[in-house]
Order: C-alpha cells, then structure tokens, then sequence
C-alpha cells in the first residue's frame, strides 16, 4: 500500500519536470543558421569574449543570417566592441530593432578591431507561441556590419508525436 501512495505522488512531480522548459543555445557556426551574402569565416574571428570563441560578421548590405526554430523565447547573444557597431533583427517578419553592439564602458576607438566587452544578452523576445519563428539578422540603415555569434532557444517540449526543430 505504502509503494502504491509513493508512486501516486512522485507522478505529478515527473510530469512537471517532463514539461520543464529547455534551453538550446545555438553557435553562429551552427548549420541551423542560413547565412546569404558575403560573409567572413568564424575562424577568421576568434575570441574567448564570443559565445563558442567566435562570431560571424559581413559588411554586405544585402547579407543576412536567418534562424528558423521552434519555442517559446529567443536570446541573441553577442560581444561588444568599443565603435559603432549595431545589427538590425526582425522577428517572424515583424518590426525591426537595431541593436547597439557598441560597448558603453570601453573608451572610443576606430572602427576595425577586436571586441571589448564578453557576449551577453542583446537583444530577446519572450512569451511567444510555442510555434515555428524566423529571426532574420541583416544591416541596419546606419550600420556597416552584421554579427552573428549566438543564439539560445527556449524550447517548450511538444507532444511525442511532433517534434522541436531547428533549421
């Protein structure tokens, strides 16, 4: 009888912890992101101050790097540099936001050099539909680069018979 009691109060506690949310953080070298354009190699920018100690970075005006994912939340993360340095993102075809890339504490500096500041959250978007989104990443009007370095999920687990993806 005791066993019988265990079990029929450990069940809510596993399905409350099968339905936890997930976190799926994503490198900018992750084939799940579609770069179009002209871009430069990852390896050609290299830093422990990136998520995955790189980041992606085109000064084509025509580029983008366009995530697809399912999930309820999405984190763009990325470094910062000590010039003007700022990525327009847009959210399932909706209002763009230039993100300021620039790193507020470090002194000024030329354009053109390593960043300053380690990756952090810059930009988010919460509370969406567990549903399938697109984040495109492209040239603000007043920009002249586009960086790409990480991205994290918030991924609701679906029913057994559907399936989270990424592409």
């Amino acid at each position: 009888m005791f066993s019988l009691l265990l079990l029929l109060l450990t069940i809510p506690l596993f399905f409350h912890f099968a339905s936890a949310l997930i976190n799926v953080t994503i490198d900018d070298t992750d084939p799940a992101i579609v770069y179009q354009g002209s871009w430069e190699a990852s390896s050609t920018h290299l830093s422990s101050l990136d998520y995955g100690g790189s980041h992606t970075v085109s000064g084509d005006s025509t580029a983008s790097a366009t995530l697809t994912f399912t999930g309820v939340a999405i984190y763009y993360l990325c470094p910062r540099w000590p010039y003007a340095v700022n990525t327009e993102v847009t959210l399932d075809g909706g209002q763009s936001v230039i993100v300021n890339l620039t790193d507020p504490i470090a002194s000024t500096t030329a354009a053109g050099g390593s960043e300053s500041a380690q990756f952090s959250v810059v930009w988010s978007a919460t509370g969406l539909t567990n549903t399938t989104h697109k984040l495109v990443l492209t040239m603000a009007p007043t920009g002249e680069f586009i960086v790409a370095d990480g991205f994290m999920c918030v991924v609701s687990p679906l029913p057994s018979n559907s399936g989270s993806s990424f592409s």
